[in-house]
């Protein structure tokens, strides 16, 4: 049995095989540039994000460890039968007698960074990464008809009798080298002695 061929069919069969369809290499350039933008902003995002979360770990750190501090020395401000001593220049320092009678000294040095609390002998550092610590003592005196106490900066250096409130500011700081993060945190306060001069 023969079959007859068709023009057609002759033609077909002298066409060369069709080629396979494929990425030219500037379509490989485009998507190269276009996945390595892309890559980019993402690692940029993700650096970002990294410092963020240590930045907001070291305040968070650097937080807790002035509210200590500030609990502690709040409580025995307000507890101190007398101020004694009192110096704010470059180094500060404030001693006063607690509400337990003993002769306590808050101390900085801009040199060692550190917020000390010396007593009976024995040293307690309540803050490193310390800045700056500064103590301003004010007294309290009747101002008007209305017999109301307002704060004044003290005017003389009767400390067992002119003292009443005292206010405090420091600032701390840490960096976290690997991230390269500063973070700093300052703390104010403005404390009242209640005990002031038991008998």
């Amino acid at each position: 049995m023969f079959f007859k061929s068709t023009p057609a069919d002759a033609s077909a069969a002298l066409r060369p095989a069709r080629a396979e369809r494929a990425y030219t290499l500037v379509e490989m350039m485009v998507a190269t540039g276009v996945f390595s933008i892309a890559g980019l902003a993402l690692g940029v995002i993700f650096v970002f994000s990294i410092r963020s979360f240590a930045a907001l770990n070291n305040y968070a750190n650097l937080d807790r460890e002035n509210r200590v501090a500030m609990d502690k020395l709040t409580f025995e401000i307000r507890q101190a039968k007398q101020i004694v001593n009192y110096t704010t220049n470059g180094a500060s320092e404030l001693t006063l007698v607690n509400g337990d009678g003993d002769q306590v000294t808050y101390s900085f040095s801009p040199s060692t960074k550190q917020m000390l609390r010396t007593a009976s002998g024995d040293t307690q550092v309540l803050l490193t990464n310390c800045d700056l610590l500064n103590f301003s003592l004010f007294m309290r005196v009747p101002i008007g008809a209305t017999n109301s106490l307002q704060a004044f900066p003290l005017a003389t250096n009767d400390w067992s009798t002119s003292v009443k409130v005292i206010q405090l500011t420091w600032k701390t700081s840490s960096t976290l080298p690997n991230a390269r993060v500063n973070s700093e945190n300052v703390q104010t306060a403005r404390v009242v002695i209640r005990k002031q001069q038991d008998n």
